[in-house]
């Protein structure tokens, strides 16, 4: 799995790192936007305020998709992972909508676009 996020989005780089510590099998690679790997490779994906996820098989997630396709593969509180999936995708595709729309506001936005230091080389596709 592959998920392609914003590489200028503070909030985004924080959830990639949450991501890859809680991927003990670190089976899950990382890029950005902006990355020779998704110009070349995905040359249509329509960019915009939303994270990707790239299946092993090829399909695309997007919103509440993608983060609860994620999840799975985490070691996180059993709770917390239960409630994200019965919560509805479209209640969770409007907290995404709302987030992504204010996340430079509310939780900034770094001058160039980049890919968290804490993360393996290895997990990286440039």
């Amino acid at each position: 799995m592959i998920i392609v996020f914003d590489g200028f989005c503070v909030l985004c780089n924080k959830y990639v790192v949450w991501v890859f510590k809680r991927n003990p099998s670190k089976n899950i690679y990382f890029t950005n936007f902006n990355s020779v790997f998704i110009k070349e490779k995905y040359p249509n994906l329509k960019l915009g305020n939303t994270v990707f996820v790239i299946k092993n098989n090829g399909e695309i997630l997007t919103k509440s998709q993608a983060i609860k396709h994620c999840i799975k593969y985490l070691e996180i509180n059993l709770i917390f992972k239960y409630m994200l999936f019965f919560t509805p995708n479209f209640f969770l595709n409007f907290l995404y909508d709302l987030i992504a729309r204010n996340r430079y506001n509310i939780f900034g936005k770094y001058n160039e676009c980049t890919i968290p230091n804490s993360i393996e080389s290895s997990n990286i596709l440039n």
